[in-house]
């Protein structure tokens, strides 16, 4: 699939924004049978619609980010293996480029569109490095498991930033997503502190893909710094550990919820560490749009 954008769309936006490729105004932008594909698929790359000065920014706010974490950040990468794999999370609250890429850029308008929703909140963004020779895998699991939300407008854009080879790139069972599977949750690093209270109730284990890999098609792409990955946030998904002769991968993920998602503050569920790790309080009841000022509507 390759980005673009309506031209009556992105003739202003073109304008408007540095993040938005110049030449996504001569590109059709995501088109119905695209929209149908990734509805079937779960998950889908759009190409060639954030500007190299876009990219450029964000490596250099996600530099800063590795020195300065914070208070939800985590590192991966347990004492004694090798490399490194950061990940953290409502980078835009503190840097100006993060919330700028968010207001600014054209993935809140991807989101929207393969969505299918009439507007679109900000959920959340969050920042993956993985430098070379990191041993540690993402395990398969869906998004959806972790996140006090119910409903389908429920997407992520990845955003990558530097050269990413399939064979390093996110992995997705293709059609995953129609199951709609609720499963037990595991911290990436082993710290279910942040989790507490979860997998009470009789919740069936995160997929092992891995044992039916005969069984199941799996979606990944080559990627170049600027092109990014769609997918659904019931995609089943995972990723692989990176050699120590490969690039290192940094990704920008930016999460979104269309009008017709509720908040549904499962047990467990991340908005419990958001509070207790950040102060950062939702104030929302169960069952109530998403309407906070933590969720800004952008598109």
């Amino acid at each position: 699939m390759t980005g673009g954008g309506l031209i009556s769309l992105l003739r202003p936006l073109a304008a408007q924004h540095r993040c938005l490729a110049s030449s996504a105004t001569a590109t059709p932008w995501i088109s119905e049978e695209e929209i149908k594909q990734f509805e079937e698929d779960g998950a889908t790359d759009v190409r060639g619609l954030f500007s190299s000065e876009c990219i450029e920014q964000l490596r250099e706010a996600a530099e800063e980010n590795m020195k300065h974490p914070g208070p939800l950040c985590d590192e991966h990468v347990k004492p004694g293996q090798p490399g490194r794999f950061h990940d953290d999370q409502f980078i835009w609250l503190r840097s100006d480029v993060m919330k700028k890429f968010i207001f600014e850029s054209p993935a809140a308008e991807i989101a929207r569109r393969l969505s299918r929703a009439n507007e679109v909140r900000l959920f959340y963004d969050q920042l993956f490095v993985k430098e070379p020779g990191t041993e540690t895998t993402t395990p398969w699991h869906n998004d959806h498991s972790y996140w006090p939300v119910k409903g389908n407008q429920v997407i992520s854009v990845w955003l990558a930033l530097d050269y990413v080879p399939k064979s390093s790139c996110v992995q997705y069972v293709k059609g995953s997503h129609k199951l709609e599977l609720i499963h037990k949750i595991s911290s990436f690093s082993g710290n279910m502190d942040r989790y507490k209270g979860a997998n009470g109730t009789n919740l069936p284990p995160a997929p092992d893909v891995d044992s039916l890999l005969d069984k199941v098609e799996l979606l990944s792409w080559d990627l170049e710094p600027g092109d990014c990955l769609v997918h659904h946030s019931f995609a089943v998904h995972g990723t692989p550990g990176i050699s120590s002769s490969a690039n290192r991968r940094r990704a920008y993920a930016t999460r979104w919820v269309g009008d017709a998602v509720r908040f549904d503050p499962r047990p467990g569920t991340m908005e419990l560490w958001w509070r207790a790790n950040a102060n950062l309080d939702v104030n929302l009841t169960p069952g109530s749009p998403m309407d906070s000022q933590l969720f800004p509507l952008v598109s």
